[in-house]
This record gives C-alpha cells, structure tokens and sequence, in this order.
C-alpha cells in the first residue's frame, strides 16, 4: 500500500476523531499522572492502531518503524477523564499537508515523526485542539534543521519552548523536527534540552535540573542521546536504556508505569528500546514500591500488596500482586489453612496425633527421627517456628493435590508446590502470589473456617513486628502512634485493638546467588466512629526475588511493609484523633420516689476498657434504703415491673451486681465501681469488649404511705472504647 493511500484513509478518521471529542480541555499527557488505562504497540500496522483509536484510545507518542510496509510503535492513552482531548493523528503526510491540518483542525502538534520515503520525506503527527489548557498563545513545529540551527533558534526565542525533538538521518547527516510552543499561561514551564549527550551525562543533567523526561531520541549519527525535561513534580517518572521489548513489558508491571515516549531502533537481529515511564497508580504503592526498589538491582524482580479484607476483596495498593513468586516459607500458609479448613469441615481433629521426621540435612527433611505430636503442636511449629520437618508431615498428611485444590476453592488458583519445604536449591521453584496469599485471609475472614477462625490467626506469629532487616513495623506503631498525638487511654486503647497474624519466609541459593526473601501480614486495626469502635481488617505483603544480597532483600521487604503499614495506621489514628464522643448519657423516663423526685443516675471515671476505673452513680434516691445495680446489652421501657412504682429501662441480657447491694444512707445516693472484665449476665460474667454499648439502671426499695415498695432511676447508655 502507497503512502498516500494510508494518509487518505487516516484523513478519514478525522471526522470520528471530532465525533469522539471531549467537551473539557485535558493536561499535557506527560503531566497527569492519575492512573488509566493505556496500551502500547510496537511493529503494528496503521490498521492495529485504528482499532484501538476507534475503542476510545489517544495516541500520545507515535514512532515509525518502517515505510514499506509501513509499521509503527506508539503509546496510547484511554481518552477519557483528565486524558481527555480532541485530537487527530496522520501517516504519511508532507509538511505542507502537515499545516493545512494544524490550520484546519484549529490544532498544535504534540508529537513529530519524519521519515524517508521514495517520495521524499513523509512524516507521522498527533495534534490537539488547540483551547482550554491545551491552548498555547504561539506553537509551531520546524523540521529539516541542523543541531547548529536548533541551537541557534532556542537562542533567538526565549520565550518558546521545545516540547518534543526528533532526529533523523537524511542525506548522510542528521537532521532534526521539533515542536514548540510560546512558553506562557498554561504552558509555561522550565525547560531544558540535550543534543547528542551520553546517558551518563543525561542522567546526571535531570540530576542536576531536579528535572524529569518529556522527551528521549536516539542520536542516529553517534547512538547517544537528545531529549527534553522540565522540572520535576513529585510523581514517579522512569526511564530506561536499550532495553528489549520483554524487558520493557517487565518494568512496565515493575514500576506500575506506562509509557510517555518510545524510541524504537534496530539491534544485531532484532530491536531494542529506550523508554519514558509515568507512574500509573495510586502514590501509595508508588511510594512502597520504589522504596522497595531503592535496594534492588534491575534484574531482581519484586511485588507488593495492600488489601482489606472486611469490607470484600478490596485492593488498595499493589505491585505485580498477580505475579508468581518463590514464596519460601511464606506458603506454609496453605498448608495451615488446609489443615483448618479440614478441621472446620470435621475430617480431621486439632489433637490427632502425626509423625513428624524430624531429621534435617540443612533446612531440607531428611525422613529420618519420627516423633508423634498433635496437630495442634505442629501446626504451631509450623506457623510460628517456620519447622520445615512439621510443614512436611502437614504435605504427607494431606497430599500436595489436596493443599492446591483447598486453597483453590479460597480464591489461591496460582500457588503451586513444586518442591519440599526447605529444599529449595537445584530443584523447581515453588509458586504463589500475593493475591494467593490475600485471598486465603480474606476467606477466613469471610467465615470459611466457622469457630476456628481465631485459632488459624493464634497459631501463626502474633507480634508486633511483622517487618524485616532494618525496618521493624513496631517502630512504625510506635512512631505513628507517637505522632497522632492521643491521650494515655486512647493510646491504650487503639493497642488493644490491634491483632496481628504473619508469616514469611526466606531462601538462599549460593549458586547464583539466589536470595529470596518474602513476607505476609493479616492486620485488624480499630476505627473510631464517635464513640463506637470499628475494626478494619487488612492483608499486607511484600516479596523479592533474585536479589544478590541477603541484607538488601531483607530491607527491601521490610520497607515495603513497614510503607504500607504505615498507611493503615495514619488512616486509622485520624478516626480517633478527631473523634467526637460523649460516651455516658441518660435515657428512658420514671417516676419520682418518695422524695418527691426522680432518682437520678451517672458516670464516672473512663469509658476505656484498659483503665478499667469506671463507676455508676445514683443520686435523688430516698434515704437510708437498699439498691443494687442492673446491668443490660439494650434498652427497653416495661412500666411498672412486679408493681413497682417506677419503670425497667434495661434490657436484652439482664445482670444484677450483687455486690453492689449497698444503703443509700443519709445521703441518698449511691456509687459502685465496675470491673470491666466481669459484666455479670443471667448466668455468667463476661468481659466488656471495645465498641460495646451497655446500659445500667439503679433498683432500689422505697415506700408509699408507709407501705413498702420499689422504684428505679433513669438508664445509663454506656458506650466503651
């Protein structure tokens, strides 16, 4: 197909392209970093990228690959939210065509592509309207030009900028088109530009500027390097070097990125790539992941995952989540949960007795030294000790087919076990993600074990630190709890709501050397809503593979963690710090005693179950009489109990504190402290739990001309914390 056939047909589109466009004006495509989807081709047909384009996508960068037949790269954009342009893109166009489109379309180039052809020079083109944020006072676009030239123009034009440069080769020299626009209102920015520089030399200059890539061209006459930035704005931005297509996709999942700019060239027998990534999700996982990264080197690979799980499955943070790893140790989880579910489904007991081998050669079981211990024992042993020996008498117990086909039915369709626990090196990798891993907890939440739900978290390790090498998430308790500013009860409080279940784990192999390091994490953390307590309960996990240092995997696990952690606890503390609570207040109506008024009843001390210092009062109430306290899990209104005079305001599950049982004296009051851990009940006493509401009433004797009888005070709604 001729050229001019492919610009007729792309001329076509151009009245789809207004039909799709958006009413709002849009960000530069490299400025907004809200995540979208976005796609990116490479050796595709002018007929591919129509496709996409006709399925809402925007082209934001555009490379061709060859004219004959003609094949191109490029990145796209879903065009909608703050993406959303009117926009346009040609093949195979001369520079006059070129301006009778810009004219036409009331447009500004945003990218530029010349290329040889048997005509003559053709060129590629993306432009938008040229209104809203988009409008730019003065733009325009030269081509054809020396290094010389360009130089000269920037100089004779400060108050243009270049938004995007491309080299070529023509005529046995190298040739440059640039786009520019008038550097003011909505397009003003600093900028800098680069001509056949090195990529030392280039990192060093974004050093230098604090500036990130708009723009990154392959230098055809030496290899090296031209490109634009401008300053940097806090997002991620990435880019990476003669780089193959495989590795570009890995570090695109890598560093949750998408592509701003692509370059393709032709390498030895096939092609290599330099890349300019944006972050493309939330600051978040960002934030952990490239601190993550921060301890790795390229070729280690390493995902992340932040999920709650009370509130369904629901991601809140994630890097190749999806992606399997070598779990290590961290897949005893499957095991653990197999072994409960049986349990829960009554085909297996927690005190049945297993042969444990306990021989090791290194970490790997040997069959040797046979014990019998309960399942609970190994279980344990398992968990909290990470005992190869015992995680291998669970494998023989159950089968490996059972454990996959159990945690399959969780929600874990990857995991895979592929070797025996601890005999790693020179044999298969086992297999598993984090959603495999967050899936299994977000069953147990969800009820998949009935009672034994708390005995699948008591059996794993339950500390604080669930952190590894250097970063411990004790110290982020300690540091974000010191940082939220609560009173002693409240700091009390919040760390007696907290429960931690985890698991990690850790291989390595010295031939490669091979180090791998993983970790997860259930987490519930309690919620302030006025005065009720809410729990929120999470999975966190973080992995490495293929790191070549012990220390750096076990740091960059540990900071992941620790990162997200973090966020969890800031989210929870801001419930309590600006908590609003007025945790004791009366309620229900009765009837005056003998005094001529009501009796009357109140609080004092604190609603938090850690101090445990609260008292109920009664006050009003005649002198010299017997009352005792009730105690309900509601309220309720029966006029005239048994013939009282007064009314019950408690109800539910009724207690009577005995030994509140006292007179009230010449005062006519009364007061009885309470123990927070021994709410009495109709039968037996039971502790106050966080969130709980209570309600309390006084009884008390009194009489009616002469005759003896009984009335009650009003009702205490007790809300603890």
């Amino acid at each position: 197909m001729k050229l001019t056939q492919h610009l007729r047909h792309l001329l076509a589109l151009t009245a789809l392209g207004l039909a799709l466009s958006p009413q709002l004006p849009a960000q530069a495509q490299h400025d907004v970093t809200d995540p979208t989807a976005w796609q990116w081709f490479t050796g595709v047909s002018v007929a591919t990228l129509s496709a996409q384009v006709s399925n809402g996508y925007r082209i934001v960068d555009i490379e061709v690959d060859d004219d004959d037949p003609l094949t191109l790269t490029a990145a796209l954009v879903q065009n909608s939210g703050n993406y959303a342009k009117s926009w346009w893109w040609y093949v195979g166009a001369t520079s006059t065509q070129v301006n009778s489109l810009l004219s036409q379309n009331n447009a500004r180039l945003i990218d530029v592509e010349p290329y040889g052809t048997a005509s003559g020079t053709r060129y590629a083109v993306v432009m938008v309207r040229n209104t809203g944020s988009d409008y730019a006072s003065g733009h325009g676009w030269y081509t054809g030009q020396t290094a010389a030239q360009v130089i000269s123009w920037v100089n004779a034009n400060p108050t243009r900028r270049i938004l995007d440069i491309q080299p070529y080769w023509t005529n046995l020299s190298t040739r440059y088109a640039f786009v520019w626009v008038e550097n003011s209102g909505t397009q003003a920015s600093g900028w800098w530009y680069y001509i056949n520089v090195t990529g030392s030399a280039l990192n060093g200059y974004l050093a230098q500027n604090n500036a990130r890539l708009i723009d990154l061209e392959r230098n055809p006459s030496s290899g090296n390097y031209d490109a634009v930035m401008v300053p940097g704005d806090g997002d991620a931005t990435y880019h990476f070097y003669n780089i193959t297509s495989t590795a570009a996709s890995n570090y695109i999942e890598q560093f949750a990125a998408r592509i701003i700019d692509v370059e393709r060239y032709p390498f030895l027998a096939g092609y290599r790539y330099h890349l300019v990534m944006r972050q493309n999700d939330n600051d978040l996982t960002i934030q952990a992941n490239n601190a993550m990264r921060s301890f790795l080197p390229l070729a280690a690979t390493s995902g992340l995952s932040l999920a709650r799980l009370d509130a369904g499955f629901q991601q809140l943070a994630g890097v190749q989540e999806h992606k399997t790893f070598e779990p290590a140790s961290l897949i005893k989880t499957a095991h653990h949960y197999t072994a409960l579910r049986r349990v829960s489904l009554g085909l297996d007991n927690l005190q049945s007795l297993l042969t444990v081998y306990t021989g090791l050669s290194g970490s790997c079981p040997n069959g040797t030294a046979p014990v019998a211990r309960a399942l609970s024992t190994v279980l344990q042993r398992m968990m909290e000790q990470s005992n190869n020996a015992d995680t291998e008498a669970i494998r023989a117990r159950y089968g490996t087919s059972t454990i996959e086909s159990t945690v399959a039915a969780a929600g874990a369709t990857s995991l895979q076990l592929n070797h025996t626990l601890g005999c790693l090196c020179g044999n298969p990798r086992n297999e598993a993600s984090l959603n495999d891993f967050g899936k299994i907890h977000d069953a147990v939440v969800a009820g998949s074990l009935g009672v034994y739900e708390p005995t699948f978290h008591t059996l794993m390790s339950n500390g604080t630190n669930f952190g590894m090498g250097a970063y411990s998430t004790t110290t982020t308790l300690n540091n974000e709890i010191g940082a939220a500013g609560l009173t002693q009860e409240e700091e009390t409080a919040f760390r007696g709501g907290l429960r931690f279940a985890h698991k990690g784990g850790s291989y390595t192999c010295l031939g490669g050397p091979e180090e791998h390091r993983s970790r997860g994490a259930y987490v519930r953390v309690p919620y302030r809503n006025g005065c009720n307590t809410l729990y929120r309960e999470y999975f966190i996990g973080a992995w490495v593979n293929d790191a070549t240092s012990s220390t750096d995997a076990n740091n960059s696990v540990g900071i992941g963690m620790t990162t997200l952690y973090a966020q969890v606890l800031r989210d929870a503390l801001a419930t309590w710090s600006g908590a609003s609570c007025a945790p004791f207040t009366t309620y229900c109506s009765t009837n005056p005693n003998s005094t001529g008024v009501s009796g009357g009843i109140g609080a004092t001390g604190s609603p938090y179950i850690g101090t445990n210092n609260m008292a109920v009062t009664a006050t009003s109430l005649p002198q010299d009489v017997f009352t005792f306290l009730l105690v309900g899990t509601a309220s309720d209104f029966v006029a005239n109990p048994a013939g009282s005079l007064g009314n019950l305001c408690v109800g539910g599950s009724i207690g009577r504190y005995w030994n509140s049982l006292q007179s009230t004296g010449g005062t006519g009051t009364a007061s009885h402290g309470l123990d927070l851990q021994n709410i009495p009940g109709p039968s037996t006493s039971q502790p106050v739990l966080a969130g709980q509401t209570l309600y309390f009433q006084w009884w008390h004797r009194d009489t009616v001309g002469g005759l003896p009888a009984s009335n009650f005070t009003n009702g205490l709604r007790a809300i603890f914390i």
